[in-house]
């Protein structure tokens, strides 16, 4: 659950008369872990117990239309130019980027050719991975949460420079135990309640 990434605010310059195309991607459902573990306590709980539950529960949430509509609100309110773009974006096999010599902050892969192929001046990439989160001591679970993990990076496609860059987490307790309730009722609600969370947080960061 923690990440390296560079926490860059997004600049007011955002707020602009230019259009942003927005690439919302949400992973499929899944768990994570928290916690002080090793590597033989973490190849001893590989958490495959949770698979078919959390398969069973996915076609109950739809994140993706959640932060949409949360995103959608705040740029309106704001007057920003944006399109959503429905298009997958292979972020790991993307060009790297070579920072020119420079004070600003760039992104690590190369945006630019988007600036065409999409008829947008920046792009909003936005990745989401949400389920279960389960924190262990050693081979000991402690707690089980409901979780959402957003990454995301604004990007000028005119010199590939960063407008913003984050990553944040939310949870959502656990009300009972995680497989009581019906079809998984527990389950089901912790991770929409942090699914709820992300979407208030998105807005914090506007």
């Amino acid at each position: 659950m923690s990440s390296c990434v560079s926490l860059i605010p997004l600049k007011q310059e955002f707020y602009n008369n230019k259009k942003v195309g927005i690439i919302l991607q949400v992973d499929s459902i899944g768990m994570a872990k928290a916690g002080g573990q090793g590597l033989l306590d973490m190849a001893l709980t590989p958490g495959n117990r949770f698979t078919e539950p959390l398969k069973k529960v996915e076609p109950k949430f739809n994140v993706k239309e959640t932060l949409k509509a949360e995103i959608t609100s705040i740029l309106k309110e704001k007057n920003k130019d944006f399109v959503f773009i429905e298009q997958r974006l292979d972020y790991k096999n993307m060009i790297q980027f070579n920072k020119p010599n420079s004070d600003k902050k760039y992104s690590k892969k190369d945006f630019r050719d988007l600036k065409a192929a999409l008829n947008v001046d920046e792009v909003m990439y936005i990745n989401v991975k949400y389920g279960l989160l389960v924190s262990y001591y050693g081979l000991i679970e402690l707690e089980k949460d409901g979780y959402v993990n957003v990454v995301t990076e604004t990007v000028d496609l005119s010199d590939n420079s960063l407008l913003q860059q984050d990553n944040f987490q939310t949870v959502a307790k656990m009300d009972g135990n995680w497989k009581k309730g019906e079809d998984y009722e527990n389950l089901r609600n912790a991770i929409q309640g942090a699914i709820n969370n992300a979407a208030t947080a998105i807005r914090t960061r506007f």
